[in-house]
């Protein structure tokens, strides 16, 4: 006989994991083209800054209010047209300031720690500080939704958001490199280009 308790913690469980899948299925990425973008070699980038509330509601729900806390999410699109596949292991996205600032992408883990004073804990701290509950950092859509992709078929194409320690300005650019030819190991040019028109 299987115990009560345990039936209601798979209950549970369940709920919860139809409950994120289904959240997940309800933003999906456009084209490419629907957004900023830029084409070389038969691949297109596009990138959309996800810089007000009603964005990042949409994309992760009204609970997770990344902008308060500094993170700005952006929307990258690939589209590979050409007959070859595309590696996308070694691909780096930074956001470049009108200035010239730079600001490399963080890692989606390690966004419910910015949540606290803005910083990541020591790397030699032991043990490693969990984020508490109730972070408003600490939403799965946040991982969920990241750029993941390593490998772009011919004609496919692979969409996630990239996130930055920034606030949005006017003349900010994408600058992505890194791309790689699959089967030669050739990099592809690499692509910069502002997000808003």
């Amino acid at each position: 006989m299987i115990p009560k308790t345990r039936f209601v913690i798979s209950s549970i469980t369940l709920a919860a994991i139809a409950v994120a899948w289904g959240s997940d299925r309800e933003f999906r990425a456009g084209p490419a083209s629907d957004y900023a973008h830029q084409s070389a070699e038969s691949v297109t980038v596009g990138a959309k800054p996800y810089n007000t509330e009603e964005l990042t509601a949409e994309a992760f729900g009204k609970k997770t209010d990344l902008l308060r806390y500094g993170v700005l999410p952006v929307l990258v699109v690939i589209e590979n047209k050409r007959e070859k596949a595309i590696d996308l292991r070694d691909v780096e996205v930074s956001l470049v300031a009108a200035d010239g600032r730079h600001a490399s992408a963080v890692n989606p883990e390690d966004i419910p720690f910015l949540a606290k004073h803005g910083r990541k804990p020591p790397a030699v701290q032991t043990p490693i500080p969990l984020p508490k509950k109730g972070n408003p950092l600490n939403a799965p859509s946040i991982v969920t939704r990241a750029f993941s992709a390593r490998m772009l078929p011919p004609g496919d194409s692979a969409s996630g958001f990239f996130y930055f320690e920034a606030r949005s300005e006017p003349g900010d650019k994408l600058y992505l490199n890194g791309l790689r030819d699959a089967r030669s190991g050739q990099e592809i040019l690499y692509f910069e280009f502002a997000l808003e028109p």
